[in-house]
């Protein structure tokens, strides 16, 4: 491991550097997007109480939308709570 010593007013002149690039990047390309909760399979069926088999009829009758990332099914938290409510009003 290699350390290297530099002065304190050019410790303060890199850092004063970095802090306003870092602020310049923040108002070019705005702030980190809000990614959404995704769900997994099991936390899916977990959550509605079906098998798996039922989460796949809901995939190919888009009664219940998806993401595919290669192999694997997401499931947008507020849609697997949006489908749990809609099935609540129907059982009232």
């Amino acid at each position: 491991m290699r350390f290297t010593a530099i002065d304190t007013s050019a410790w303060e002149e890199l850092k004063k550097s970095i802090e306003e690039l870092a602020l310049c990047m923040r108002e070019e390309f705005g702030t980190k997007p809000e990614v959404p909760d995704l769900l997994h399979n099991g936390d899916v069926c977990r959550i509605l109480n079906i098998s798996k088999r039922t989460l796949q009829h809901y995939r190919d009758t888009s009664v219940l939308p998806f993401i595919q990332i290669g192999h694997k099914c997401y499931y947008k938290r507020e849609d697997v709570e949006a489908l749990l409510e809609k099935s609540n009003r129907k059982i009232q």
